[in-house]
């Protein structure tokens, strides 16, 4: 049994009980994509026809393929490498030997040396350097489930075992991406770094309207759903087993356990950058002169790490009412106190154009523009780095966003003065202050087993009922709910069931999913070093209301900052987003684009046209900003028609050929 032959590449083949096994020598290691079938009969399709085809941004460097299998069972292997750490070919993947199992992994193990002693003292022997060995071995330990709970990293692995067995999981906070799916039958299974390959094999079945919804109200999906019926998000901090022949029938193998808390936050950064700062190609920082992305250059200076740092700026001004600071002067100001050469990367801040690319990107309903300036940076890094290392994931671990000092407020306050204060809310106020007052408004009224989506939501419950007839209130937050529900009936508080949603849904169904897109679309690694396992500990060391102060987010995390070498001018920046003058953008452009936008067929089968009509008309004549939640509204539009309806459609035509005037 073969796999499909990828002509640029030297192979070898090796003959096993299995069958023949053929790999492609890579020339590099790590950050890569992989999809697995399972009992996909051997040489179904073209012959010609590598299942990785559509990720091959993951992993430009090289591919490997092996199809092995028993008397009832099938799988098939298939791997894009982008070369990182150990540049030889001796980690080739799929990586192992027909008589102890098969492994395709995508990520690292950043304390891969550590785990290697280890297993020395086990007798276990090393043929590479790479930590994709160090994983197989201890992976086919039998005492891996503890094992894997040893490792820091971030890391999505299948392996496959002699008798067809297959294994497979996503690191504790679900940095990297896998998804599975399977056909009506649940005999053929498959497993993906992203979603294009399973739509290839045709096994997502339907769209889901229920994500479309969820896309829109949040402008991300809450895994697990993905935007298509058949296709799930495999779970974070799980590891899953299935035996051959019916894949479907799954059993626990790993479960994350919980992290020894530890109250050095400090420590614990210097910790996890000095472990993700290494690499054996260049490695860059992205820099916004925040607190985060201060702190971690300070931390890699200390390591040695002498450049190069990227920043943005917009390619035109802002407009003044956007609810943001530019970060450039900041950036400037910290990488000439950090000695750091800088390279500036002007942003193209019409996002809206960039809609349909940004759509495509995800995969998932996704509206964040957040996702259109990582994806510019990233493009333009790739000629300097193949490596960046964000500060990405500190607010929720550290509760850095307004909504939890909302929260804090809120459950201070009696049950019995929250309404008579929301009608308060609603009184006029200066412009810059309207929509956190009618923010706040909305969850005065609500009860705290609501707070958790509604922190989150850009609409209110009557707004969307008017919105979206098709699907309910209860289904799009389903998830926030049974998480909140968990956290409040075992007596926690409503701060803690908030925090509990982000790290479970928010930061893996945003933040980390479109910080791997971004990335790996333009073949760059992203590294988030406040995600290390040193900091999650760290992150534990104080209850939920012990990290921030109202009018403080993250303060415990700010004051850890501070005392490691943090400039005060950026330790008491006013938290910002990123920049995009989508608001601004809207109001001038946005009557004329919508009159085309209306039209997609999405408002038909989902959403109400005329309500959705009444929203936009509010956002353009300025009585109320609904910029970000139009811009959601215009990504579900183009995201229905590229998969509902089949074709990339109108609205993408429409978005991509407007040029919008200089931003004033």
């Amino acid at each position: 049994m073969l796999a499909a032959p990828c002509p640029d590449l030297g192979r070898r083949a090796e003959t096993g009980r299995w069958g023949r096994r053929l790999v492609f020598d890579p020339g590099g290691y790590l950050m890569c994509g992989f999809v697995v079938l399972l009992n996909r009969p051997a040489g179904n399709g073209a012959p010609d026809q590598d299942p990785c085809a559509t990720i091959t941004h993951r992993g430009p460097d090289a591919s490997g393929h092996a199809e092995v299998g028993g008397g009832n069972w099938h799988a098939a292997l298939h791997f894009r490498r982008l070369a990182v750490v150990d540049l030889a070919p001796r980690s080739d993947q799929p990586f192992g030997s027909p008589e102890r199992g098969l492994l395709v992994y995508n990520g690292e193990l950043y304390n891969a040396p550590q785990l290697r002693e280890a297993l020395r003292k086990r007798h276990v022997t090393f043929t590479t350097e790479g930590d994709t060995e160090v994983l197989y071995e201890l992976l086919l330990q039998p005492d891996a489930p503890r094992l894997l709970d040893q490792t820091d990293g971030m890391f999505a692995f299948a392996l496959v075992l002699p008798d067809g067995e297959v294994r497979y999981g996503r690191d504790r906070l679900g940095v990297k991406p896998l998804y599975t799916a399977s056909d009506a039958s649940g005999r053929l299974v498959a497993l993906a770094s992203e979603i294009e390959p399973l739509r290839a094999a045709g096994l997502t079945g339907g769209v889901d309207p229920v994500a479309v919804a969820q896309g829109a109200m949040f402008l991300w999906t809450p895994p697990p759903r993905t935007g298509w019926h058949r296709v799930r998000v495999v779970p974070a901090g799980t590891a899953l087993s299935g035996r051959a022949p019916q894949y479907q029938a799954l059993s626990a193998w790993w479960k994350a356990s919980a992290v020894a808390p530890v109250e050095d936050i400090g420590a614990a950064v210097r910790a996890s950058v000095a472990r993700q700062v290494r690499a054996d190609v260049t490695v860059g920082l992205l820099l916004s002169g925040g607190l985060d992305s201060t702190w971690l250059g300070v931390e890699m200076v200390r390591n040695g790490f002498f450049g190069p740092a990227f920043a943005a700026r917009p390619r035109g001004a802002a407009a003044t009412t956007e609810p943001f600071e530019d970060d450039a002067p900041y950036a400037a100001r910290v990488a000439h106190r950090l000695g750091l050469p800088l390279t500036w990367v002007d942003l193209d801040v019409d996002v809206l154009r960039r809609i349909p690319e940004l759509v495509t990107t995800v995969e998932v309903p996704f509206g964040d523009p957040a996702a259109i300036a990582l994806m510019q940076l990233s493009r333009a890094a790739r000629d300097h780095a193949t490596v960046l290392l964000s500060g990405l994931g500190v607010e929720e671990l550290f509760l850095g966003y307004e909504r939890y000092q909302a929260v804090l407020l809120l459950q201070r306050l009696p049950a019995w003065t929250r309404p008579a204060l929301g009608a308060t809310a609603l009184l006029p106020g200066p412009r810059r202050y309207r929509r956190r007052a009618d923010k706040l408004g909305r969850l005065l009224h609500l009860g705290a087993r609501d707070w958790a989506w509604a922190t989150q939501a850009y609409y209110s419950w009557r707004e969307w009922e008017a919105l979206s007839p098709v699907v309910g209130l209860e289904a799009v937050t389903e998830r926030h709910r049974e998480i909140a529900d968990t956290v409040l009936d075992a007596g926690g508080t409503p701060l803690a069931a908030l925090a509990e949603c982000d790290r479970r849904l928010f930061l893996p169904g945003l933040n980390l999913l479109y910080g791997d897109r971004a990335s790996m679309r333009a073949s760059v690694e992203l590294r988030v070093p406040f995600l290390g396992e040193p900091v999650v500990a760290a992150s534990l060391g104080a209850v939920a209301e012990e990290q921030l102060r109202v009018g403080d987010g993250k303060a415990r995390f700010r004051a850890a900052a501070v005392a490691s070498g943090v400039p005060e001018f950026v330790a008491r920046r006013t938290k910002t987003g990123f920049g995009a003058p989508v608001r601004s953008l809207l109001r001038q452009h946005g009557e004329r684009l919508w009159s085309e936008v209306r039209r997609s067929p999405l408002f038909d089968d989902v959403f109400d046209r005329r309500a959705a009509d009444r929203f936009v008309a509010e956002h353009v004549g300025g009585r109320c900003d609904r910029g970000l939640a139009v811009f959601g509204l215009f990504s579900a539009a183009v995201w229905w028609e590229q998969n509902a309806v089949g074709n990339p459609g109108r609205t993408a035509d429409v978005l991509s050929g407007y040029e919008a005037a200089a931003v004033p």
